[in-house]
């Protein structure tokens, strides 16, 4: 399986891009190029204010459905299928956190009729819903459980990325739908306070869950973009949780003119020193290692079918369960 057959379906749960209304989204070929079904990309994140959020998405709906002839926004999971059969690339939008929603919970239905199709509750450090994981650990609050209800009821992913331990545990526990961490690695492989321990890879597991490895070389190891350091965060995640249990998150960034570790290094409330965000040139591994990663497995002996589920069915299983089809 090692060239990627057409008719399987390749998910990545998340894109790191730093959103912005000015961003330009031809960078979004990187993955077309790549044979990338599903993406899902971030219109926000808990160091901008809900206009901010608002502003991103707003420009990237245009540029999308101003570009359609490359690009399908998906509302609905028959919608990512259409793109894969007309060789377009289906987007979606995510949310890192709910400072997005300004304290009212009606705008989650209202970024849900936008395109918003996961969010997570909270990025790196406390807010009015949940805990973060640079910050005191503390399990969802009354509003945040609140937001659970909601999302639920709307059809949207819950994510539990960049949250802390107690949410969530909290929010696996809670949920109506299988919860996931779209692109976290286990601590168990490289202790960041960003990856996750083996109890919250199990617990999400064993709810019918998914966890998406990380490219991000800070989460792998020491700004490690190897193929090989990836396929140990990968073998770990599928000995812990089970091959039905585990997918693509790469949080990729492709290459622009942006000063990574600039930015991170202004904001370190959200991202603190000593968790290496003042690297120097830090790396990503994109959706370009995927045949890597498909000889890796099929040298560890993974079956095609739990190949596939890596690439994408084990995603596309979470997403049918909360959205609409």
């Amino acid at each position: 399986m090692s060239c990627i057959p057409k008719k399987l379906l390749v998910w990545d749960a998340h894109a790191g891009l730093f959103p912005s209304p000015d961003m330009d989204l031809n960078i979004l070929e990187d993955w077309h190029r790549c044979n990338v079904n599903y993406l899902s990309i971030n219109v926000g994140f808990d160091v901008m204010s809900r206009d901010e959020t608002m502003a991103t998405l707003a420009a990237y709906r245009r540029w999308l459905l101003a570009h359609s002839e490359r690009f399908l926004l998906a509302e609905k999971f028959s919608d990512v299928r259409k793109a894969q059969h007309s060789k377009r690339l289906a987007i979606s939008f995510d949310i890192e956190g709910m400072n997005a929603l300004g304290g009212d919970i009606n705008m989650v239905e209202i970024y849900h009729r936008l395109g918003v199709r996961q969010m997570l509750f909270a990025y790196n450090l406390n807010n009015a819903a949940a805990g973060g994981c640079h910050d005191t650990d503390i399990p969802l609050t009354r509003f945040g459980i609140e937001i659970l209800s909601e999302m639920n009821r709307v059809g949207m992913i819950v994510d539990a990325s960049h949250t802390s331990y107690r949410t969530s545990m909290d929010l696996i526990e809670r949920s109506d739908t299988p919860v996931v961490f779209t692109h976290s690695n286990p601590a168990s492989i490289w202790p960041h306070q960003r990856n996750i321990k083996d109890e919250q890879i199990k617990a999400c597991a064993a709810k019918g869950g998914v966890i998406g490895f990380n490219g991000l070389a800070i989460f792998v190891g020491d700004n490690d973009t190897s193929s090989e350091s990836l396929l140990r965060h990968l073998f770990r995640l599928i000995d812990l949780a089970g091959a039905d249990h585990v997918g693509l998150g790469f949080d990729y960034t492709p290459d622009v003119t942006v000063d990574l570790s600039a930015i991170l290094r202004a904001r370190p409330d959200y991202w603190p020193a000593g968790q290496q965000y003042g690297t120097a040139n830090i790396g990503h591994s994109g959706p370009a290692k995927i045949p890597d990663l498909v000889n890796g497995m099929e040298a560890r002996g993974l079956s095609p079918l739990e190949i596939e589920g890596v690439l994408g069915a084990n995603f596309a299983r979470v997403a049918k369960a909360s959205w609409s089809m």
